[in-house]
């Protein structure tokens, strides 16, 4: 029995019966007791992703087929002996030890089930709890104490019956850990010190109740601290912007906590800001953020007399103290609160005015206050500052949305006023991302105050896209040079500077800056693309079909050339011809009342990248030949409803079909670039409903084409994508007869009868059915009916939507 046993075999990798065996073996190998050394830190990772990944600790068989597979004891027995194991560790005076059990206690609340988790999990609280009270411990084991706490917490949250037990249990934490991080200088304990409160925060925000203001003015003191780097700064920042969820949870205590944060972010510009803005500039301010009839806060964490000491004489530590409230201010703006807020708009549209207005430039009544060394010092980090605002800008713009309404003048005035001034990409790509929240949040509107604005810096910054391009730049004034040296020699000027010029042809440059120029113009083409028929939109499609062309053509599979350069040099490229195709499928699709002026181009360009290897492009163009059938085909024009084609060609139901062994087709595809002629002679073969409540006469020269309608039995037909010429253009004898038989009188709007003249010939198969004739028939009687009415013709009032509102 006992060798059978030693032998006993499994039914796959999911049989129940490997579960305890398993967890035994990580037991015995990895997992030290009192008496064995750790051997590998490592080994740490594979004992929890093996726990993981096979659920060692759910105790839970799948069906009770399983059940009966195994018994119970078994694998009870062997959680049983890894939840001693590690109790044994937790308490162990070795540090590396203590830390194996803390790290594992955390994974084992986790991965447990509910009712062990249920409980022990104060056991476990109270074991990591000691640690974190303990002065001798450890950091290591601190770090793993914080970590593995706020893993219990998590799981424990997900029990209802336990809330007050749990905020309890939360509350106990915050005071320990708030100490440790005034005493302690480590950043990896603070990162895990900062995301056990983010939990406490988020999860209990009661637990802070008696403790609020003593956390806030820790957190306020680390970030003032000059021994905080940057990326603590931003974790500290994180969390400030939770903590109003932990004071009462409401509007006030939303208001007030930013209001401190703008009294403090104005209180650091009025010192980096000195010489290089009116000194009553930061005291309006001031005065701004403070209530009617009340004094103003104190700036966070009552920071009012700190600024006297020398540290915050420094520019660097200024503006990265700034940075961090502003990325605050931010976070608070975008994240959900349950209380409705009152947002201080023109606080922060002036603050963001402010800071934009500071070029490093001097006032000339500034210019003795200022040595050449502080200006230097203060243009170094003006763009840091200036980035941060942006943010800012664009927080308070998603927060509000629509109702930014009253403030778009001046959001409209900065935006324009700073593009004119601003240089630099980086900062530049924030403006392209500010435009772009701004036309999603209020629609069309927005897009007609900068449309002008976006269309010229997106010009100036896709303008040079040529010179580093992966081809040469299209030739203008039909000039072609070839490979002669004769050729060369009498080449431009502009060629011959930019042989010898310093520019390495095919690598990408600013790519980041034109992906973002060119997200923007999909933005306004697919918010007021309508609106830009008569200004920007010809000169938008033009500038995205040479963009598209000149990103894409001769280098589809070609990424690999820049394997010399680091892999992000190819990632950009690709996203730069994505972006680039995108662009230029929206201006394809997107509404105006012409045909697409380069939907001849796209398609080819499309094909070609439909089958290349690059799989994003593929995919992309893919999606973008399918985006472009209804531009193509469009539904007022069904291919069906051409009874004399289908009668030409009757051994095939599909006009596809026969376009390469047809000549007939050669004469359709040349008149269907024209909407006009083709919607003409379609017109002419439908019937016309008799009803009168749906009975229209398209007018072929009305200037509103998107708005004919006609009912073809059941089915409303619209010709939105059909453009239509104020003189409709003569269609060659050849060709008409070809198509279909119009009789010639002038006096009936829609001929009474249509005849083909294939239909007249004989042998026809397939034609003298039944169901033809009378399908016929009851066309001729249609149109009989119809022909004495007298049909009004369409309004462009008619076809005007009434709802006016801009929806945000």
């Amino acid at each position: 029995t006992a060798s059978m046993a030693s032998f006993e075999r499994f039914d796959d990798m999911c049989d129940l019966r490997l579960k305890p065996k398993i967890l035994r073996n990580l037991l015995s190998e990895y997992v030290p007791n009192e008496k064995q050394p750790l051997v590998d830190f490592q080994s740490l990772s594979k004992v929890v992703s093996t726990i993981s990944t096979h659920k060692l600790l759910s105790e839970s068989p799948s069906s009770s087929a399983d059940q009966k597979k195994i018994q119970a004891k078994p694998s009870k027995s062997a959680v049983d002996d890894w939840v001693e194991r590690l109790l044994a560790l937790v308490s162990s005076d070795m540090p590396d030890k203590c830390w194996v059990g803390v790290v594992l206690i955390g994974v084992t609340c986790r991965e447990c089930c509910s009712d062990r988790f249920f409980g022990l999990y104060s056991v476990w609280f109270n074991s990591l709890l000691s640690h974190i009270k303990n002065p001798e411990s450890s950091r290591i084991v601190l770090v793993a104490s914080c970590t593995s706490i706020s893993d219990l917490l998590t799981r424990l949250s997900r029990f209802t019956n336990t809330k007050k037990d749990a905020v309890s249990h939360a509350s106990k934490v915050v005071l320990p850990i708030i100490k440790l991080l005034e005493e302690e200088s480590s950043e990896a304990l603070w990162e895990s010190i900062v995301h056990l409160l983010s939990t406490i925060v988020i999860l209990f925000p009661a637990a802070f109740h008696n403790s609020y203001d003593k956390v806030e003015a820790v957190i306020a003191s680390k970030i003032f601290s000059a021994k905080t780097s940057s990326n603590m700064l931003k974790k500290f920042a994180h969390f400030l912007a939770l903590l109003p969820k932990a004071n009462k949870g409401d509007a006030g205590s939303w208001s007030l906590m930013m209001q401190k944060l703008l009294i403090s972010i104005n209180v650091h510009l009025n010192n980096f800001f000195q010489g290089l803005e009116d000194e009553t500039v930061g005291k309006k301010a001031i005065q701004r953020l403070a209530p009617p009839g009340k004094d103003s806060p104190l700036p966070l964490g009552g920071q009012d007399g700190a600024l006297d000491d020398a540290s915050w004489n420094s520019e660097e530590f200024i503006v990265s103290r700034v940075s961090a409230l502003m990325f605050c201010s931010s976070t608070m703006l975008t994240s959900p609160f349950k209380s409705k807020l009152n947002v201080p708009v023109a606080s922060l549209l002036s603050l963001v005015e402010r800071v934009l207005a500071v070029n490093g430039s001097l006032p000339r009544s500034m210019s003795p206050f200022m040595t050449g060394i502080q200006q230097e010092l203060v243009c170094a980090e003006l763009p840091t500052l200036h980035s941060s605002a942006l943010e800012l800008l664009r927080a308070t713009i998603k927060c509000i949305r629509s109702q930014l309404l009253p403030y778009a003048a001046s959001v409209v005035r900065v935006v324009s006023s700073y593009f004119k001034k601003c240089s630099l990409p980086e900062l530049r790509i924030k403006l392209y991302s500010i435009i772009k929240t701004l036309l999603k949040s209020m629609g069309v509107g927005m897009a007609m105050q900068l449309a002008n604005e976006v269309v010229s810096n997106a010009s100036v910054d896709l303008e040079g896209f040529d010179a580093v391009s992966s081809r040469p730049p299209p030739l203008t004034s039909g000039a072609v040079l070839k490979g002669g040296s004769k050729k060369r020699k009498h080449a431009s000027n502009s060629g011959a500077e930019a042989e010898n010029s310093a520019v390495e042809v095919g690598v990408p440059h600013n790519h980041s800056l034109r992906i973002a120029a060119l997200e923007a113009l999909e933005t306004l083409l697919t918010i007021g693309g309508a609106l830009g028929s008569n200004g920007w939109r010809e000169r938008v499609d033009k500038l995205l079909m040479t963009t598209a062309t000149n990103a894409c053509e001769g280098r589809w599979a070609n990424a690999e050339t820049y394997h010399h350069v680091p892999n992000k040099s190819s990632t950009d490229l690709v996203e730069f011809k994505l972006a680039a195709l995108c662009a230029f499928l929206a201006s394809l699709v997107s509404p105006s009342p012409l045909r697409p002026a380069f939907l001849a181009e796209g398609l080819e360009l499309f094909q070609r990248g439909k089958c290349q290897a690059e799989m994003k492009v593929a995919e992309f163009c893919a999606h973008a030949l399918m985006s472009l059938e209804v531009v193509i085909h469009p539904r007022a024009l069904p291919l069906d409803g051409l009874p004399s084609l289908s009668s030409q060609f009757p051994q095939s139901d599909s006009l596809a079909s026969q376009k390469h062994n047809t000549p007939g087709l050669n004469k359709l595809d040349r008149i269907a670039g024209d909407g006009s002629v083709l919607s003409n002679l379609w017109l002419a073969n439908v019937d016309v409903p008799a009803n009168s409540e749906i009975e229209r006469t398209v007018d072929t020269t009305l200037a509103l084409p998107e708005a004919k309608r006609l009912k073809v039995g059941n089915d409303l037909v619209g010709s939105e994508n059909v453009q239509q010429a104020d003189v409709p253009m003569k269609v060659p004898e050849s060709t008409k007869e070809s198509l279909v038989h119009v009789p010639e009188r002038d006096d009936d709007m829609v001929p009474k009868e249509v005849v083909s003249e294939t239909q007249e010939e004989e042998g026809l198969e397939g034609k003298d059915s039944l169901m033809e004739e009378a399908a016929v028939g009851k066309k001729q009687e249609s149109l009989g009916e119809s022909d004495d009415d007298s049909i009004p013709s369409l309004k462009a009032d008619d076809y005007l939507s009434s709802d006016s509102d801009i929806e945000s």
